[in-house]
């Protein structure tokens, strides 16, 4: 008769007796981990038995033979089991990784790698080779753009497929009508009608080109699904165009600026935006007139904007993303199709008149004529002699401002920077005479506590456009004197005293308490914690720029104090308003690829 085995179940089962495992390593980990073996052994039983174990019923063996059942184990006997599994693999573990570590330093082992460096140390075919790459997948990128006679062939399709639709109803009003041809909607599946009749036309025209590739991305549902629908669930066919026109542009506008991008890592430095506008310089219909002896100044300013309200960390580069969603790049392609005499442009910082503006003003501070300006030449900045004819006896950026502005933002760039370097390491020639040896070093050291051109530059558009994040910033590291991240009330008294030694030597002016002025800041700002205003609060206020003129300009508080005897011009412009543009660089829907 075939024996019952007795079942298992858990630890109060019965099973055949089992011996503790000796865990047995190699000797490239005894080498590698010596201790390893002490701690197998700690955890081992000192009793534990050795040798074959015992068969059953007085040594007989064979498949007869009834096994012994085991005693039950106690938790004791259950810890120790898993005490020795766990140290068998807590040692298997680290003879492991200090066999893989054995060559390298100690540090490395605790340090991961987070930062691996550009290697610029790279060969010249290997250099040629990324450049072919990347200029070839540009050109593959601009093959699949649709032309302008593409593009009205497509609006074309999509208004006849709207007027051959059968009328639902009958226009209540002539307004109604009127309403429904301007929005021109259109249904998705009226939309897949159009995209099949435009791939096949595009195909016809170009044989052999994937015509449905160049435009299939436009139609998807996910695209028509961002739309705005009606109770029809039909969007609305201009704007479903707009985006298309828009969306070529910016891709257009990518591989421009993809072409200056030399090592292809989405990032352009400040002589890359700077080839990229000369380029475009010569293509633009606005800029036809420009005089040869000011491209250089006009590229140097057109790149300034670029760069300050894309580059708000002063790393000498902006990423390609963030130039496309600003309004900056905007502007810069109106000078394309714009007349020369098109008023619009008038407050365009790009085009020819306003640069010319721009650095003729640099030119009348400068009246040294040494090619830098002083505090006391950008004093005068603000200066308007139309408002000494309203009564402002005191105009001009106030002392404290200036000299804070001169400590934070006087040189700028890494242009000027070398330059300094430069002229501190150049030697002093032996043959010159003593007297104009000490000259020029006079004039050296006069012209690095000066303010040169670029950093110019930069204070005319963060002054400009007080409001944008970007020039609060350039303005809030010169208010805050003792960089502990919010003006508090000394600050603030700080720089309204330099208003109030200028307001009080003028007889004509009434006693002014500089304190309800303080207070009426605060009011303003209404910052988040009592008594200090941050950079946050600036952004949020919504009254910044009114706060820096008060602070820092003679001309500004004057503005302020008079605001309601002034007369107000409709006209006057209401900033930059280079913001965050209307696009997100991360949104996969207006990102150009």
């Amino acid at each position: 008769r075939r024996r019952r085995e007795p079942k298992l179940r858990g630890v109060r089962g019965k099973r055949p007796a089992a011996m503790p495992t000796k865990v047995h390593l190699s000797s490239e980990a005894l080498n590698a981990a010596p201790w390893a073996a002490h701690l197998v052994d700690a955890f081992l039983p000192a009793d534990a038995p050795t040798g074959r174990p015992s068969t059953a019923r007085g040594g007989r063996s064979g498949v007869g033979a009834q096994p012994r059942e085991a005693p039950r184990m106690s938790p004791r006997e259950l810890e120790e089991e898993v005490q020795r599994e766990t140290a068998a693999l807590l040692a298997a573990r680290a003879a492991s990784s200090a066999s893989a570590s054995a060559a390298e330093p100690a540090s490395a082992s605790l340090i991961p790698t987070f930062f691996r460096p550009k290697k610029n140390d790279v060969g010249f075919l290997a250099s040629e080779l990324r450049a072919t790459a990347h200029r070839v997948a540009l050109q593959y990128k601009e093959r699949g753009l649709l032309e302008d006679d593409e593009l009205e062939d497509l609006w074309g399709r999509i208004t006849d497929v709207i007027t051959r639709r059968p009328a639902e109803h009958a226009p209540a009003s002539p307004a109604e009508a009127a309403t429904n041809e301007a929005e021109s909607r259109i249904s998705y599946e009226e939309l897949r009608v159009v995209r099949d009749d435009f791939a096949a036309a595009l195909d016809a025209a170009n044989p052999g080109g994937d015509g449905m590739g160049r435009v299939a991305h436009y139609f998807t549902a996910k695209t028509f699904a961002r739309f705005a629908r009606d109770a029809h669930g039909r969007i609305n066919g201009r704007t479903f165009m707009e985006f298309v026109v828009r969306h070529v542009a910016l891709t257009q506008s990518r591989i421009n600026l993809g072409c200056h991008d030399s090592d292809a890592d989405g990032w352009l430095t400040e002589d890359d935006l700077e080839a990229f506008v000369g380029r475009s310089v010569t293509t633009m219909t606005a800029l036809q007139s420009l005089p040869m002896g000011f491209a250089n100044q006009y590229r140097r300013i057109a790149t300034r904007r670029f760069m300050f309200f894309n580059d708000p960390r002063r790393r000498g580069k902006a990423r390609i993303s963030a130039l496309l969603a600003s309004d900056a790049l905007s502007e810069f392609n109106e000078l394309h199709a714009a007349r020369e005499d098109d008023p619009s442009l008038a407050k365009n910082w790009f085009s020819l008149a306003s640069a010319q503006r721009v650095y003729k003003s640099y030119l009348d501070l400068d009246l040294d004529m040494n090619g830098t300006l002083s505090k006391a030449e950008l004093k005068k900045y603000t200066v308007d002699p139309r408002n000494a004819a309203l009564g402002c006896t005191a105009q001009g950026l106030t002392d404290l401002f200036v000299d804070r502005l001169f400590e934070e933002h006087s040189l700028k760039g890494l242009a000027g920077a070398r330059r300094v370097r430069a002229d501190r390491l150049k030697p002093i020639a032996t043959n010159v005479d003593l007297f104009v040896a000490k000259s020029m070093e006079k004039r050296r050291k006069a012209m690095e506590s000066e303010m040169d051109f670029h950093a110019f530059l930069d204070f005319v558009l963060a002054w400009s456009d007080k409001e944008h994040p970007a020039s609060l910033a350039y303005f809030f590291r010169v208010l805050d004197v003792n960089r502990t991240g919010a003006l508090t009330n000394a600050e603030i008294w700080t720089f309204l005293k330099s208003i109030h030694e200028t307001w009080t030597s003028d007889p004509d002016n009434y006693d002014l308490n500089m304190l309800d002025v303080q207070d009426e800041i605060f009011d303003m700002v209404k910052p988040a914690e009592a008594g200090k205003i941050t950079l946050e609060d600036l952004q949020r206020c919504g009254c910044a720029g009114t706060v820096i003129e008060i602070l820092c300009d003679h001309t500004g508080f004057w503005r302020y104090d008079n605001r309601e005897n002034l007369p107000h011009d409709d006209e006057e412009e209401e900033g930059e308003g280079e913001g965050d543009g209307d696009l997100d660089p991360d949104d996969p829907f207006t990102a150009p690829f």
